[in-house]
């Protein structure tokens, strides 16, 4: 590049008053809460309704639910740490009653046929080994007409290949079920029809990141984890270091359109 098409390029760079466009940017467009998707789920419950929450971590999403509806619960999660973490705060909530907590995977619930009303189930479908195996479990369980809110999340054409190696592999994901047409065409072959979808976007983390910068937070801690690479390693070990790095890339592939969530309602004949 010769001298005068490199000054050029630097005054549109750099020669411009940007404000109009920095204000623009600076306005929020009102991102939808991640609660929206207990919005999608609450309008299906009944007390009378019994909820299955696969992969239920704390019960953070379990206890809303059956608070909000009135309905019962059983929340199954493969972690024991996760279940004894469930299980305190549904005693937390007074919740006992309500709500059972037990160890399960989404391909052996533990559920009886057609013992379920709804099934609830968020950031789950990523690390699934055999997906058709754990949506035809899930249509199994579910009462005719029953049906699933699933909320997942794809890899966009931005998530460049070395990317997607550095995350997928570290925290176990299914490379396949990252795959819209794939996790779609499984919902078919179980039996399902996509009653609803909802793009989410990075609507989700943009409503976190203007309250509490959750992102912001993570990429500084980024930031220390690899300024002190060889002390954590040593410390922890190489594979926990991966799954933390993994971990911290996570929220903001999100935020920056790498990764792109979709929220269902899946609905049987």
């Amino acid at each position: 590049m010769d001298d005068s098409r490199q000054i050029s390029r630097m005054q549109f760079v750099y020669g411009d008053d940007h404000t109009e466009l920095d204000a623009l940017l600076a306005e929020s467009l009102a991102p939808r809460s991640p609660d929206f998707l207990l919005d999608l789920a609450v309008p299906l419950l009944r007390p009378e309704s019994r909820l299955l929450d696969v992969g239920c971590r704390d019960a953070r999403h379990l206890i809303p639910l059956v608070t909000r509806s009135g309905c019962t619960g059983v929340g199954i999660d493969p972690v024991e740490r996760n279940i004894v973490r469930a299980r305190d705060a549904v005693a937390a909530a007074d919740l006992d009653q309500r709500i059972e907590i037990r160890p399960g995977v989404m391909d052996q619930t533990g559920e009886a046929d057609g013992s379920v009303d709804v099934v609830w189930c968020r950031d789950v479908l990523e690390v699934i080994p055999d997906l058709p195996a754990g949506l035809s479990e899930t249509a199994r369980v579910l009462k005719s007409g029953g049906a699933a809110v699933i909320y997942t999340v794809y890899a966009t054409s931005r998530l460049e290949p070395r990317e997607a190696a550095a995350v997928n592999a570290p925290l176990g994901n299914v490379l396949q079920n990252l795959d819209r047409d794939w996790v779609e065409s499984a919902f078919a072959q179980a039996g399902f029809h996509i009653e609803r979808s909802d793009e989410i976007g990075t609507e989700f983390r943009e409503y976190d990141e203007e309250r509490t910068q959750p992102v912001s937070e993570n990429v500084l801690r980024l930031a220390r984890l690899r300024r002190r690479r060889d002390e954590i390693v040593r410390r922890f070990g190489e594979d926990r270091y991966r799954v933390t790095e993994a971990s911290l890339h996570w929220l903001a592939y999100l935020l920056i359109g790498k990764l792109d969530p979709v929220a269902y309602v899946l609905r049987l004949p």
